[in-house]
């Protein structure tokens, strides 16, 4: 037989209750300390003189040729970052994993270098080292890729390495081989569908880090975006309010794939375990 108290159940409503209350309180205050700045700054780059409603700021945004070139390098840029972080991070992450997990605290405490150097002084040391040897790649914008990927590296290897770990790796290898399988189908055909999730993430911070760097660009003096959007608030400020705009637009485009993926992955993941 089992006792109840009287009031127990009322009690834990209520508390249910107040929790689902401070949730959505904290998440209304989320929302708005996000979303004011923003609809403020779209409100002032569609006000015109005497309050009226233009498009003036973007029309002449996206009718300047700077802003389109701008915008084609930085996504240039940012696909090839996204194409070396791929080829770097998600093979020696599951090389290490499943060869040599000893060398994986190794390869953690590399990976956040890059955190501590400053990129003044990465710039430096790259423009010292090889100005003499490599002065035509460095007078191309595409040098950009692989320092970004460099100074991503923290944010992307452990985002794909976290996937990773949550993982039964070795046992899925095995599994595999056992079945007649090769290392190439175990990895394309196994391994990366299960780290679907990690890997898209990975992926997409590396792509927004590049499309959001300035100083680097700026140091080596290469008009992305985000130098143009420095550039073009010190003349025009509805102009860098609008293309601020659009810089967020492009960012939360990704992101929001990551998230769709994401749950779309651990939806699946959680019907087939109910099964």
């Amino acid at each position: 037989m089992v006792a109840v108290v009287p009031g127990a159940e009322g009690g834990h409503l209520r508390q249910a209750g107040i929790g689902g209350v401070f949730r959505a309180v904290v998440l209304l205050v989320v929302g708005a300390f996000f979303l004011i700045p923003i609809i403020a700054s779209a409100r002032y780059s569609v006000l015109g003189v005497h309050n009226h409603i233009t498009f003036s700021a973007y029309r002449s945004l996206f009718n300047d040729p700077s802003f389109r070139s701008s915008l084609w390098l930085s996504l240039q840029v940012a696909i090839l970052t996204v194409i070396l972080t791929g080829l770097l991070v998600i093979p020696t992450s599951i090389w290490v994993s499943v060869r040599v997990p000893r060398l994986r605290g190794l390869i953690d405490a590399l990976s956040i270098v890059p955190l501590g150097v400053p990129s003044v002084v990465v710039v430096l040391g790259i423009l010292g080292a090889y100005h003499s040897i490599l002065n035509v790649i460095l007078t191309s914008p595409f040098i950009l890729a692989p320092i970004y990927v460099m100074l991503a590296l923290p944010y992307s290897y452990r985002t794909f390495d976290t996937a990773v770990r949550s993982l039964d790796i070795n046992t899925l290898v095995e599994a595999a081989q056992s079945l007649g399988a090769s290392w190439n189908r175990t990895l394309i055909g196994v391994l990366l569908p299960n780290l679907r999730a990690g890997m898209i993430g990975a992926l997409i911070l590396a792509g927004a880090y590049a499309l959001g760097e300035f100083v680097v660009a700026s140091l080596l003096s290469f008009n992305t975006f985000p130098v143009y959007i420095v550039q073009i608030g010190l003349t025009a400020a509805a102009e860098a309010v609008a293309v601020s705009l659009v810089a967020l637009l492009v960012a939360f485009i990704p992101l929001s794939l990551v998230t769709i993926f994401g749950n779309g992955r651990t939806k699946k993941r959680s019907v087939g375990a109910t099964r």
